[in-house]
């Protein structure tokens, strides 16, 4: 079967630049640069079928926006009292495993749209850490970076009050 070339059209917010191989299932894969700036790797059906229009950003955006709209998260939003630590912080949210985690590792999940791994950290009301990975190792490297960025001063502050 051909391959349709889809280098120069544009899907959403991503521009087809390049050919970038067959994927594992068959279908090609294309090299793309996305209106903000970030360059992605993406399936050629799924930039056809419009299952995938940008690399992450919109998402993203879409995210922040549908928490910051939501009530009862907006309510909760700096309250101390909610938290078991100080400083605005749920520590114990942003370093216990839940249940329904199914990476074993806190903050990182699998995206089964995108065949990619997430790696979160939200912080403050803000999402501190919110990107994409193909290898699942690199989500967790990036995810022990930005704990040991954000949330290891926080903690060895209240540590030192406490003593």
């Amino acid at each position: 079967m051909k391959r349709l070339n889809l280098v120069g059209q544009k899907f959403g917010r991503l521009s087809v630049v390049s050919y970038a191989g067959v994927a594992n299932n068959g279908n090609a894969r294309w090299n793309c640069v996305c209106d903000c700036g970030n360059e992605c790797v993406v399936d050629g059906y799924r930039l056809r079928k419009g299952m995938t229009t940008s690399c992450g950003c919109y998402r993203r955006e879409y995210m922040k926006k549908a928490i910051m709209a939501n009530p009862k998260t907006r309510a909760q939003m700096g309250q101390r009292g909610q938290f078991s630590r100080t400083e605005g912080v749920n520590v114990s949210a942003a370093t216990k495993l839940r249940i329904t985690n199914r990476s074993g590792v806190i903050g990182v999940s699998f995206d089964r749209q995108t065949s990619k791994w997430n790696a979160r950290l939200f912080l403050k009301g803000k999402l501190v850490l919110n990107k994409q990975f193909v290898d699942f190792k690199d989500a967790v490297a990036a995810r022990k970076t930005a704990e040991q960025q954000y949330l290891a001063p926080i903690l060895q502050r209240t540590k030192k009050s406490n003593d």
